[in-house]
């Protein structure tokens, strides 16, 4: 069984490809081990600075401008920001 196997099982829905990346952004900047999509960034400790820091490791992971600071302020939950990264590359 794999782990999207045992998550979906479990009733938690597996993540994309960029809320995955994003989640790993996030265990990064807040020395987590666990992140869902419905996690919001300020929730979990984010401040003007780490959400610097995370644009700055958004644009490197995905492009330039993919994630605007706006996007951030206005809905700070992954899925939220995952799918304004997927619309932005689209």
């Amino acid at each position: 069984m794999t782990s999207q196997d045992s998550q979906a099982a479990l009733g938690t829905p597996s993540m994309t490809a960029t809320e995955e990346a994003i989640a790993e952004i996030w265990r990064g900047l807040f020395g987590i081990g666990e992140v869902a999509v419905e996690d919001d960034f300020f929730e979990l400790g984010g401040n003007s600075l780490t959400a610097i820091k995370f644009l700055s490791r958004v644009e490197e992971r995905f492009a330039v401008d993919v994630l605007l600071p706006e996007t951030l302020y206005e809905d700070a939950r992954l899925s939220s920001l995952a799918k304004a990264v997927d619309e932005a590359m689209a």
